[in-house]
Protein backbone atom coordinates (compact mmCIF):
# COMPACT_ATOMS: atom_id res chain seq x y z
CA UNK A 1 0.00 0.00 0.00
CA UNK A 2 1.28 3.46 -0.87
CA UNK A 3 1.70 6.20 1.70
CA UNK A 4 -1.45 7.88 0.37
CA UNK A 5 -3.38 4.62 0.58
CA UNK A 6 -2.19 3.94 4.12
CA UNK A 7 -3.24 7.42 5.15
CA UNK A 8 -6.75 7.05 3.77
CA UNK A 9 -7.26 3.49 5.00
CA UNK A 10 -6.06 4.07 8.55
CA UNK A 11 -7.58 5.64 11.63
CA UNK A 12 -11.19 6.44 12.27
CA UNK A 13 -11.95 8.12 8.93
CA UNK A 14 -11.11 7.95 5.25
CA UNK A 15 -10.35 11.63 4.77
CA UNK A 16 -7.39 13.80 5.73
CA UNK A 17 -7.90 17.09 7.61
CA UNK A 18 -7.13 18.97 4.37
CA UNK A 19 -9.85 17.05 2.56
CA UNK A 20 -12.35 17.73 5.33
CA UNK A 21 -11.49 21.41 5.09
CA UNK A 22 -12.05 21.21 1.34
CA UNK A 23 -15.49 19.70 2.04
CA UNK A 24 -16.38 22.71 4.20
CA UNK A 25 -15.23 25.15 1.54
CA UNK A 26 -17.13 23.47 -1.30
CA UNK A 27 -20.27 23.04 0.80
CA UNK A 28 -20.21 26.70 1.82
CA UNK A 29 -19.77 27.80 -1.78
CA UNK A 30 -22.61 25.62 -3.07
CA UNK A 31 -24.91 26.72 -0.23
CA UNK A 32 -24.29 30.39 -1.01
CA UNK A 33 -24.05 30.41 -4.81
CA UNK A 34 -26.00 27.38 -6.06
CA UNK A 35 -28.66 26.34 -3.55
CA UNK A 36 -30.72 29.55 -3.79
CA UNK A 37 -31.04 29.07 -7.57
CA UNK A 38 -31.98 25.40 -7.71
CA UNK A 39 -35.76 25.85 -7.73
CA UNK A 40 -35.61 28.40 -10.54
CA UNK A 41 -33.28 26.20 -12.61
CA UNK A 42 -35.70 23.32 -12.29
CA UNK A 43 -38.66 25.45 -13.32
CA UNK A 44 -36.73 26.86 -16.29
CA UNK A 45 -35.35 23.46 -17.30
CA UNK A 46 -31.82 24.79 -17.66
CA UNK A 47 -28.90 25.98 -15.56
CA UNK A 48 -25.81 28.16 -16.20
CA UNK A 49 -23.39 25.25 -16.29
CA UNK A 50 -20.43 27.20 -17.65
CA UNK A 51 -20.84 29.80 -14.91
CA UNK A 52 -20.93 27.12 -12.23
CA UNK A 53 -17.95 25.27 -13.70
CA UNK A 54 -15.92 28.46 -13.95
CA UNK A 55 -16.55 29.16 -10.28
CA UNK A 56 -15.37 25.64 -9.39
CA UNK A 57 -12.39 25.83 -11.74
CA UNK A 58 -11.27 29.22 -10.46
CA UNK A 59 -11.06 27.72 -6.96
CA UNK A 60 -9.05 24.73 -8.19
CA UNK A 61 -11.80 22.20 -7.51
CA UNK A 62 -12.01 20.73 -11.03
CA UNK A 63 -9.57 18.00 -12.05
CA UNK A 64 -7.83 18.00 -8.69
CA UNK A 65 -6.50 14.46 -9.16
CA UNK A 66 -5.02 15.04 -12.62
CA UNK A 67 -1.35 15.89 -12.96
CA UNK A 68 -0.29 19.49 -13.07
CA UNK A 69 1.41 18.77 -16.41
CA UNK A 70 -2.06 18.07 -17.85
CA UNK A 71 -3.64 21.12 -16.23
CA UNK A 72 -4.91 19.42 -13.07
CA UNK A 73 -4.29 20.09 -9.41
CA UNK A 74 -1.81 17.28 -8.77
CA UNK A 75 -3.75 16.13 -5.73
CA UNK A 76 -5.65 12.91 -5.06
CA UNK A 77 -8.75 10.99 -6.07
CA UNK A 78 -10.26 11.77 -2.67
CA UNK A 79 -10.65 15.42 -3.64
CA UNK A 80 -12.99 14.19 -6.40
CA UNK A 81 -14.86 12.07 -3.87
CA UNK A 82 -15.37 15.14 -1.70
CA UNK A 83 -16.73 17.19 -4.61
CA UNK A 84 -19.07 14.35 -5.66
CA UNK A 85 -20.47 14.10 -2.14
CA UNK A 86 -20.93 17.87 -1.86
CA UNK A 87 -22.86 17.88 -5.14
CA UNK A 88 -25.03 15.06 -3.77
CA UNK A 89 -26.01 17.32 -0.88
CA UNK A 90 -27.85 19.62 -3.27
CA UNK A 91 -31.61 19.03 -3.66
CA UNK A 92 -31.21 18.84 -7.45
CA UNK A 93 -28.95 16.35 -9.21
CA UNK A 94 -29.06 18.03 -12.62
CA UNK A 95 -25.91 19.92 -11.67
CA UNK A 96 -24.25 16.91 -10.04
CA UNK A 97 -24.80 14.80 -13.14
CA UNK A 98 -23.56 17.50 -15.51
CA UNK A 99 -20.40 18.12 -13.45
CA UNK A 100 -19.75 14.38 -13.23
CA UNK A 101 -19.96 14.07 -17.03
CA UNK A 102 -17.60 17.02 -17.44
CA UNK A 103 -14.91 16.20 -14.90
CA UNK A 104 -15.23 12.47 -14.22
CA UNK A 105 -16.30 11.06 -17.59
CA UNK A 106 -14.72 13.13 -20.34
CA UNK A 107 -11.86 14.92 -18.59
CA UNK A 108 -10.21 11.64 -17.42
CA UNK A 109 -10.17 10.33 -20.99
CA UNK A 110 -8.20 13.39 -22.04
CA UNK A 111 -5.97 13.44 -18.97
CA UNK A 112 -5.04 9.77 -19.31
CA UNK A 113 -5.04 9.22 -23.07
CA UNK A 114 -5.29 12.53 -24.91
CA UNK A 115 -2.58 13.96 -27.16
CA UNK A 116 -0.84 17.16 -26.14
CA UNK A 117 -2.88 19.05 -28.74
CA UNK A 118 -6.15 17.61 -27.39
CA UNK A 119 -5.13 18.44 -23.83
CA UNK A 120 -4.36 22.04 -24.77
CA UNK A 121 -7.49 22.43 -26.90
CA UNK A 122 -10.04 20.72 -24.65
CA UNK A 123 -8.78 19.67 -21.20
CA UNK A 124 -7.00 22.76 -19.89
CA UNK A 125 -9.91 25.15 -20.55
CA UNK A 126 -12.31 22.49 -19.24
CA UNK A 127 -10.48 22.39 -15.91
CA UNK A 128 -10.68 26.16 -15.74
CA UNK A 129 -14.41 25.77 -16.27
CA UNK A 130 -14.51 27.82 -19.46
CA UNK A 131 -15.05 24.90 -21.85
CA UNK A 132 -17.94 22.46 -21.27
CA UNK A 133 -17.39 18.77 -22.04
CA UNK A 134 -20.13 16.25 -22.85
CA UNK A 135 -20.11 12.53 -23.50
CA UNK A 136 -21.72 11.34 -26.76
CA UNK A 137 -21.75 7.54 -26.66
CA UNK A 138 -25.33 6.26 -26.33
CA UNK A 139 -27.38 5.55 -29.45
CA UNK A 140 -30.84 4.27 -30.22
CA UNK A 141 -29.42 0.74 -30.42
CA UNK A 142 -26.53 1.11 -28.01
CA UNK A 143 -27.26 2.10 -24.42
CA UNK A 144 -25.53 -0.03 -21.79
CA UNK A 145 -24.10 -2.13 -24.65
CA UNK A 146 -21.73 0.55 -25.90
CA UNK A 147 -19.91 -1.95 -28.12
CA UNK A 148 -22.98 -1.87 -30.38
CA UNK A 149 -22.52 1.75 -31.45
CA UNK A 150 -23.32 2.29 -35.12
CA UNK A 151 -21.62 5.68 -35.60
CA UNK A 152 -18.61 5.22 -37.89
CA UNK A 153 -15.21 6.87 -38.10
CA UNK A 154 -13.71 6.30 -41.52
CA UNK A 155 -9.93 6.89 -41.58
CA UNK A 156 -8.69 9.70 -43.84
CA UNK A 157 -5.20 10.93 -44.70
CA UNK A 158 -5.11 13.25 -41.68
CA UNK A 159 -7.67 11.77 -39.29
CA UNK A 160 -11.26 10.51 -39.50
CA UNK A 161 -14.61 11.29 -41.06
CA UNK A 162 -17.29 10.85 -38.40
CA UNK A 163 -20.88 9.96 -39.27
CA UNK A 164 -23.70 8.92 -36.95
CA UNK A 165 -26.28 10.01 -34.41
CA UNK A 166 -25.94 9.95 -30.63
CA UNK A 167 -28.91 10.03 -28.26
CA UNK A 168 -29.62 11.28 -24.75
CA UNK A 169 -26.44 13.31 -24.27
CA UNK A 170 -26.35 14.85 -20.78
CA UNK A 171 -25.21 18.50 -20.92
CA UNK A 172 -25.29 18.21 -24.70
CA UNK A 173 -27.19 21.51 -25.00
CA UNK A 174 -24.43 23.28 -23.03
CA UNK A 175 -21.41 21.51 -24.53
CA UNK A 176 -18.48 23.10 -26.32
CA UNK A 177 -17.15 19.69 -27.35
CA UNK A 178 -18.10 16.02 -27.26
CA UNK A 179 -16.19 12.82 -26.59
CA UNK A 180 -17.58 10.47 -29.26
CA UNK A 181 -17.21 6.69 -29.45
CA UNK A 182 -17.42 5.37 -33.02
CA UNK A 183 -16.63 2.13 -34.77
CA UNK A 184 -14.09 1.74 -37.54
CA UNK A 185 -15.34 0.35 -40.86
CA UNK A 186 -13.31 -2.82 -40.30
CA UNK A 187 -14.41 -3.17 -36.66
CA UNK A 188 -14.19 -6.68 -35.26
CA UNK A 189 -14.64 -7.39 -31.57
CA UNK A 190 -13.41 -4.99 -28.88
CA UNK A 191 -10.49 -3.57 -30.89
CA UNK A 192 -12.35 -1.77 -33.65
CA UNK A 193 -13.42 1.55 -32.19
CA UNK A 194 -12.03 5.06 -31.72
CA UNK A 195 -12.74 7.83 -29.25
CA UNK A 196 -12.71 11.29 -30.78
CA UNK A 197 -12.99 14.81 -29.39
CA UNK A 198 -15.32 16.85 -31.57
CA UNK A 199 -16.03 20.59 -31.14
CA UNK A 200 -19.74 21.39 -31.01
CA UNK A 201 -19.27 24.11 -33.63
CA UNK A 202 -17.47 21.85 -36.13
CA UNK A 203 -19.01 21.67 -39.60
CA UNK A 204 -21.51 18.82 -39.75
CA UNK A 205 -22.42 18.81 -36.03
CA UNK A 206 -26.01 19.53 -35.05
CA UNK A 207 -27.61 19.37 -31.60
CA UNK A 208 -31.31 18.89 -30.97
CA UNK A 209 -32.93 19.22 -27.54
CA UNK A 210 -34.69 16.21 -26.12
CA UNK A 211 -38.29 15.86 -24.96
CA UNK A 212 -39.15 16.49 -21.28
CA UNK A 213 -37.78 13.84 -18.94
CA UNK A 214 -38.90 12.49 -15.56
CA UNK A 215 -35.84 13.80 -13.72
CA UNK A 216 -32.60 15.72 -14.32
CA UNK A 217 -34.75 18.42 -15.88
CA UNK A 218 -32.03 21.09 -15.92
CA UNK A 219 -29.13 18.86 -16.99
CA UNK A 220 -29.19 20.17 -20.57
CA UNK A 221 -30.12 16.87 -22.19
CA UNK A 222 -29.68 16.75 -25.96
CA UNK A 223 -32.11 14.32 -27.53
CA UNK A 224 -29.85 13.94 -30.56
CA UNK A 225 -26.36 14.98 -31.56
CA UNK A 226 -25.75 14.31 -35.25
CA UNK A 227 -22.38 14.05 -36.95
CA UNK A 228 -22.67 14.33 -40.73
CA UNK A 229 -19.28 13.67 -42.29
CA UNK A 230 -17.43 15.62 -39.59
CA UNK A 231 -13.67 15.84 -40.20
CA UNK A 232 -11.70 15.07 -37.04
CA UNK A 233 -7.88 15.38 -36.99
CA UNK A 234 -5.89 12.42 -35.69
CA UNK A 235 -4.53 14.64 -32.91
CA UNK A 236 -8.06 14.78 -31.44
CA UNK A 237 -8.23 11.01 -31.00
CA UNK A 238 -8.23 9.75 -27.42
CA UNK A 239 -6.08 6.64 -27.04
CA UNK A 240 -4.87 4.37 -29.79
CA UNK A 241 -6.45 3.60 -33.15
CA UNK A 242 -8.84 0.72 -32.53
CA UNK A 243 -8.64 1.05 -28.74
CA UNK A 244 -11.57 3.40 -28.20
CA UNK A 245 -13.90 0.83 -26.63
CA UNK A 246 -11.24 -0.48 -24.25
CA UNK A 247 -10.36 3.08 -23.20
CA UNK A 248 -14.03 3.94 -22.71
CA UNK A 249 -14.85 0.88 -20.61
CA UNK A 250 -11.89 1.54 -18.31
CA UNK A 251 -13.17 5.06 -17.70
CA UNK A 252 -16.67 3.77 -16.91
CA UNK A 253 -15.19 1.56 -14.18
CA UNK A 254 -13.67 4.62 -12.53
CA UNK A 255 -16.60 6.99 -12.93
CA UNK A 256 -19.00 4.48 -11.35
CA UNK A 257 -17.16 4.83 -8.05
CA UNK A 258 -17.61 8.60 -8.03
CA UNK A 259 -21.23 8.31 -9.14
CA UNK A 260 -21.77 5.95 -6.19
CA UNK A 261 -20.37 8.57 -3.83
CA UNK A 262 -22.84 11.11 -5.20
CA UNK A 263 -25.78 8.68 -5.03
CA UNK A 264 -25.08 7.78 -1.41
CA UNK A 265 -24.76 11.45 -0.47
CA UNK A 266 -28.22 12.00 -1.98
CA UNK A 267 -29.63 9.05 -0.01
CA UNK A 268 -28.03 10.29 3.21
CA UNK A 269 -29.43 13.79 2.68
CA UNK A 270 -32.92 12.41 2.03
CA UNK A 271 -32.87 10.37 5.23
CA UNK A 272 -31.72 13.34 7.33
CA UNK A 273 -34.27 15.75 5.83
CA UNK A 274 -37.08 13.21 6.16
CA UNK A 275 -36.35 12.62 9.83
CA UNK A 276 -36.39 16.39 10.43
CA UNK A 277 -39.71 16.62 8.60
CA UNK A 278 -41.28 13.78 10.59
CA UNK A 279 -40.10 15.16 13.92
CA UNK A 280 -42.16 18.25 13.15
CA UNK A 281 -45.33 16.35 12.29
CA UNK A 282 -47.67 14.79 14.83
CA UNK A 283 -50.33 12.14 14.47
CA UNK A 284 -52.41 10.88 17.36
CA UNK A 285 -50.51 13.12 19.77
CA UNK A 286 -46.95 12.01 18.96
CA UNK A 287 -44.28 12.92 16.38
CA UNK A 288 -44.40 10.62 13.37
CA UNK A 289 -40.65 10.10 13.71
CA UNK A 290 -41.19 8.44 17.12
CA UNK A 291 -43.34 5.65 15.71
CA UNK A 292 -41.45 2.40 15.68
CA UNK A 293 -42.46 1.25 12.21
CA UNK A 294 -41.26 4.56 10.74
CA UNK A 295 -38.05 4.85 12.76
CA UNK A 296 -37.11 1.24 12.01
CA UNK A 297 -37.58 1.71 8.26
CA UNK A 298 -35.38 4.81 8.30
CA UNK A 299 -32.80 3.10 10.51
CA UNK A 300 -32.61 0.09 8.18
CA UNK A 301 -31.92 2.36 5.22
CA UNK A 302 -29.38 4.39 7.21
CA UNK A 303 -27.50 1.17 8.02
CA UNK A 304 -27.60 0.11 4.37
CA UNK A 305 -26.33 3.50 3.17
CA UNK A 306 -23.43 3.50 5.63
CA UNK A 307 -22.51 -0.05 4.64
CA UNK A 308 -22.60 0.84 0.94
CA UNK A 309 -20.49 3.92 1.63
CA UNK A 310 -17.74 1.76 3.13
CA UNK A 311 -17.87 -0.49 0.07
CA UNK A 312 -17.55 2.55 -2.17
CA UNK A 313 -14.67 4.02 -0.18
CA UNK A 314 -12.90 0.66 -0.33
CA UNK A 315 -13.32 0.70 -4.11
CA UNK A 316 -11.89 4.24 -4.22
CA UNK A 317 -8.94 3.18 -2.06
CA UNK A 318 -8.29 0.15 -4.30
CA UNK A 319 -8.32 2.45 -7.33
CA UNK A 320 -6.09 5.06 -5.69
CA UNK A 321 -3.51 2.46 -4.64
CA UNK A 322 -3.33 0.61 -7.94
CA UNK A 323 -5.33 -2.51 -7.07
CA UNK A 324 -8.00 -4.30 -9.08
CA UNK A 325 -11.11 -2.25 -8.35
CA UNK A 326 -13.33 -3.62 -11.14
CA UNK A 327 -15.58 -5.90 -9.02
CA UNK A 328 -15.84 -3.31 -6.26
CA UNK A 329 -16.74 -0.60 -8.78
CA UNK A 330 -19.58 -2.68 -10.25
CA UNK A 331 -20.81 -3.76 -6.81
CA UNK A 332 -20.76 -0.20 -5.45
CA UNK A 333 -22.60 1.15 -8.50
CA UNK A 334 -25.26 -1.56 -8.26
CA UNK A 335 -25.75 -1.17 -4.51
CA UNK A 336 -25.78 2.63 -4.44
CA UNK A 337 -28.10 2.96 -7.44
CA UNK A 338 -30.67 0.67 -5.90
CA UNK A 339 -30.34 2.23 -2.47
CA UNK A 340 -30.84 5.81 -3.60
CA UNK A 341 -33.96 4.77 -5.50
CA UNK A 342 -35.33 2.82 -2.52
CA UNK A 343 -34.56 5.68 -0.14
CA UNK A 344 -36.16 8.29 -2.36
CA UNK A 345 -39.28 6.19 -2.79
CA UNK A 346 -39.77 5.79 0.97
CA UNK A 347 -39.03 9.44 1.69
CA UNK A 348 -41.58 10.63 -0.89
CA UNK A 349 -44.16 8.41 0.83
CA UNK A 350 -43.29 9.65 4.31
CA UNK A 351 -43.62 13.27 3.22
CA UNK A 352 -47.30 12.63 2.49
CA UNK A 353 -49.00 15.21 0.31
CA UNK A 354 -45.87 17.36 0.20
CA UNK A 355 -44.02 14.48 -1.38
CA UNK A 356 -46.44 14.51 -4.31
CA UNK A 357 -45.72 18.14 -5.18
CA UNK A 358 -43.38 18.33 -8.15
CA UNK A 359 -41.70 21.47 -6.77
CA UNK A 360 -40.79 19.81 -3.47
CA UNK A 361 -37.15 18.84 -2.93
CA UNK A 362 -38.01 15.24 -2.01
CA UNK A 363 -40.10 14.77 -5.15
CA UNK A 364 -37.28 16.20 -7.27
CA UNK A 365 -34.78 13.80 -5.68
CA UNK A 366 -37.12 10.87 -6.28
CA UNK A 367 -37.26 11.77 -9.99
CA UNK A 368 -33.53 12.39 -10.29
CA UNK A 369 -32.59 9.16 -8.50
CA UNK A 370 -34.13 7.01 -11.23
CA UNK A 371 -31.26 7.71 -13.63
CA UNK A 372 -28.60 6.13 -11.41
CA UNK A 373 -29.80 2.64 -12.36
CA UNK A 374 -29.32 3.46 -16.05
CA UNK A 375 -26.40 5.85 -16.50
CA UNK A 376 -22.88 4.47 -17.16
CA UNK A 377 -24.26 0.94 -16.96
CA UNK A 378 -27.66 -0.29 -15.87
CA UNK A 379 -28.23 -2.47 -12.81
CA UNK A 380 -28.45 -5.44 -15.16
CA UNK A 381 -25.08 -4.57 -16.72
CA UNK A 382 -23.49 -4.36 -13.27
CA UNK A 383 -24.78 -7.86 -12.50
CA UNK A 384 -23.48 -9.04 -15.88
CA UNK A 385 -20.09 -7.49 -15.14
CA UNK A 386 -19.86 -9.15 -11.74
CA UNK A 387 -20.87 -12.50 -13.21
CA UNK A 388 -18.20 -12.20 -15.90
CA UNK A 389 -15.49 -11.24 -13.44
CA UNK A 390 -16.38 -14.30 -11.35
CA UNK A 391 -16.50 -16.55 -14.42
CA UNK A 392 -20.17 -17.34 -13.83
CA UNK A 393 -21.37 -16.50 -17.34
CA UNK A 394 -19.58 -19.36 -19.11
Amino acid sequence: MTVQGALHGAGTGWFTPAEEELRKEISAHLAAEVLPQVAEWERAGELPLREVLTALGTRGWLGARFSRVRGGGGRTLWDHVVLAECLGELPCDSLGMAVTVHQDMVAPLLADSGTEEAVDRFLRPALRGTHVLAHAVSEAGAGSDVAAVAATAAPTDDGYELTGTKRWVTAGRYADSFAVLARLPEARGPFGHVLLMVPADAEGVSVRPGPPTLGMRAAGLAGEVRFDGVRVPAAHRIGGHGLGLVTQLRQFEQERILASCRALAIASRLLARTREHLEGRETFGAPVASRQDVSFRLARLRAAVESARQLTYTAADRWATGGDYRPLSAAAKLRSSRLVRETARLCVHLHGTEGQLTDSAVNRSWRDARLFSLSTGSDEMMLTTLARLEGWDD
